[in-house]
């Protein structure tokens, strides 16, 4: 059998249980396989394979998060193969994929008060996409919400200044008492349906950028680096690493400890310690 047939099969057959984004990302990285090797049969999934498709990968000059990427969806559709016995052993036994660690963007403490308080003031000087965008990501700053879970937000999801969801992306249940700031994002007042305007990602990137130049913020922003603000922002005030994976609805405190390697004050405060053996 066709690698890709099959592959095409079982991703058609569990697109309903997975986030559409999913779907376009594993079906894009299997793409990448195809034109890799576009009659590679199911028997030739073999450790070698993989290495090959690595190396081609590398040689594309593909950096190393997208590389890992590519090998780990190859690797879930492996691993259905495997356990429906239409290949007989694991190409990735002897293949180790190292995770890719990536510099997380994010904005200050000073950077996101500055923007904080610019939007405020001085929203009239953005159009109302602009203002909208901003409103949205800031609100994210403060949370900690994916762009998946900013668009489907409901109001009945809100209780009590409280943030009751099921995650987009994870299908992990998060709660997340929203503070001050954030409140004053929200629509006032809050009606019953979806909280927020959300456009496509590309377009809603594209007018934060517009916007956040008009209120003085000259780093480069798109709609992820507010959570990563929220990550950061947390460890800088104190809110201990267990509470914070918490918040970011996060399965593994390793997840959680990539941003603390970021946050100098984390650091500063950790190795405090040793004047305890004064």
């Amino acid at each position: 059998m066709r690698f890709m047939d099959c592959a095409l099969d079982y991703l058609n057959k569990c697109s309903d249980d997975l986030a559409p984004l999913t779907v376009r990302t594993y079906f894009w990285n299997l793409r990448k396989v195809e034109l890799f090797a576009p009659d590679l049969e199911c028997e030739n999934l073999t450790a070698d394979f993989v290495r090959n498709f690595k190396h081609h990968l590398e040689n594309l000059k593909n950096k190393e998060a997208t590389v890992v990427k590519a090998l780990s969806v190859l690797r879930v559709f492996c691993n259905k193969m495997k356990a429906d016995g239409i290949i007989e052993c694991d190409p990735f036994e002897k293949v180790k994929i190292r995770r890719a660690y990536s510099h997380r963007g994010f904005l200050t403490m000073r950077e996101l008060k500055r923007l904080y308080m610019n939007f405020m003031d001085m929203r009239c000087v953005l159009t109302r996409a602009e203002e909208e965008t901003m409103r949205v990501f800031l609100f994210s700053c403060f949370t900690g919400l994916r762009y998946g879970d900013l668009r489907t937000l409901d109001s009945s999801e809100i209780f009590d200044w409280k943030i009751r969801k099921q995650m987009h992306k994870t299908g992990e249940a998060v709660y997340i008492p929203i503070p001050l700031q954030a409140r004053l994002l929200l629509p006032n007042p809050l009606t019953s349906g979806r909280v927020f305007h959300v456009v496509d990602n590309a377009s809603f990137n594209r007018t934060l950028r517009r916007g956040a130049q008009k209120l003085g913020l000259c780093k480069y922003v798109h709609c992820h680096l507010a959570r990563h603000t929220f990550a950061t922002t947390c460890i800088t005030i104190g809110i201990p690493l267990p509470a914070t994976s918490k918040l970011l609805g996060h399965r593994n405190l390793d997840t959680t400890l990539i941003y603390a390697k970021y946050v100098d004050t984390f650091l500063d405060k950790e190795m405090k310690k040793f004047n305890r053996l004064r």
